[in-house]
């Protein structure tokens, strides 16, 4: 029976979708084979979840065959990797999305698991403070680090976790939830991986960390944590302690996105910043217009 539903659902599932998204083998050095999923991004780069060590043997399923990354590109604080391989072998592909999930949008779950690919209906159920969304859904294994789709096949996010309710929400199914950790937070950065290009001689003049809580009593964003005096950020009017929360209206959570959307911008953007309990809106200037 459990094959049978499998099928099913690999069959709803747009052929366009399941071109893009590629089986993760990973070998760890105990012998032990875990199954993720990864999505083309380019011709050269696929992103997934960093669930592995550098000591583990990684491999992809790939139209030319199972392929090694060449390298890999690894942050830290999203918890994710972007592999790359130098010669052109995804034929089909596309960089994450910044559409977010209406809530009650139905969307299309994509993975790899033991039984093979499995693709899945899920709803976007809310969004919480820190970003990541809860997502209704049938559960079965092969989810984690699976590819999320809108129904315009626009990639917009990966599965990072399931968790169980607690007494907040007022359901009494006590079922369990997929969480999405939408492509809105870390689009930027796969950009500017694929771009492949040094932006070093680029300075905004700040230190910053992802802020991200886990309550409604404070908003999550980009904290800044010093500011060069002279610099561009200090002329646009930003300092120590203040919480960049929005750029043109978007919720940003990590200085990665600023940084992308500094360097590839082309109009002045919008950063909403909370200081202490006051919030305003300040306008940065993007690099090309420095």
């Amino acid at each position: 029976m459990i094959p049978f539903l499998i099928a099913v659902a690999v069959l709803a599932a747009p052929a366009s979708l399941m071109d893009q998204v590629l089986p993760v083998r990973i070998e760890t050095s105990s012998g032990a084979i875990e199954l993720s999923t990864a999505v083309a991004i380019s011709p050269n780069h696929a992103v997934t979840l960093c669930i592995f060590s550098p000591d583990d043997s990684v491999t992809v399923e790939t139209s030319s065959g199972i392929l090694y990354p060449d390298s890999f590109i690894v942050s830290p604080d999203l918890g994710m990797v972007i592999m790359t391989f130098y010669e052109e072998i995804f034929d089909s592909y596309q960089i994450p999305s910044d559409v977010i999930p209406d809530i009650g949008e139905t969307l299309t779950i994509i993975g790899h698991g033991l039984t093979g690919v499995l693709a899945v209906e899920g709803r976007a159920r809310e969004q919480c403070p820190d970003g990541s969304f809860l997502l209704t859904s049938d559960l079965r294994d092969g989810l984690m680090g699976a590819a999320v789709f809108n129904d315009n096949e626009e990639y917009v996010g990966i599965i990072t976790g399931i968790i169980r309710p607690d007494r907040q929400f007022q359901e009494t199914d006590n079922r369990d939830y997929l969480v999405l950790y939408p492509a809105q937070i870390w689009y930027m950065w796969s950009k500017l991986v694929v771009l492949s290009e040094e932006y070093t001689e680029y300075s905004f003049g700040v230190t910053a960390l992802s802020s991200i809580s886990l309550t409604c009593s404070r908003p999550s964003g980009i904290h800044i944590v010093s500011v060069s005096t002279g610099s561009i950020a200090w002329e646009a009017g930003l300092r120590p302690g203040d919480l960049i929360t929005h750029i043109n209206g978007t919720p940003v959570y990590h200085p990665e996105t600023l940084r992308g959307l500094l360097i590839l911008s082309d109009d002045t953007l919008q950063a909403t910043v909370l200081r202490s309990t006051f919030e305003r809106n300040i306008p940065i200037t993007p690099f090309e217009q420095n």
